[in-house]
């Protein structure tokens, strides 16, 4: 059974990619929500404006790197960006 979690806060690096988010206090590394997204394992959100978004694992097309997105639209607005940084 998948389980779900809130993530609440991210850190960005110096380049402003978010390398970790932050879930009931603790940090996690992106790439292994994302890992945990793709085998289905966990399900995660963020409350935007008092919405609940669903988190992807989205793919970069030209890096092959993970990243997360509150959307698989590129012209969309990544809502995760405008989380409040992780303390």
């Amino acid at each position: 059974m998948t389980s779900e979690y809130i993530i609440s806060c991210i850190k960005k690096n110096d380049q402003g990619k978010i390398e970790q988010v932050g879930i009931d206090g603790e940090l996690f590394d992106v790439n292994t929500i994302a890992e945990k997204i793709l085998s289905r394992e966990n399900s995660y959100f963020i409350n935007a404006m008092g919405i609940r978004l669903r988190v992807f694992a989205v793919r970069d097309p030209q890096s092959n790197d993970l990243y997360l997105s509150s959307t698989t639209n590129k012209k969309l607005p990544n809502s995760l960006n405008f989380l409040p940084r992780c303390k």
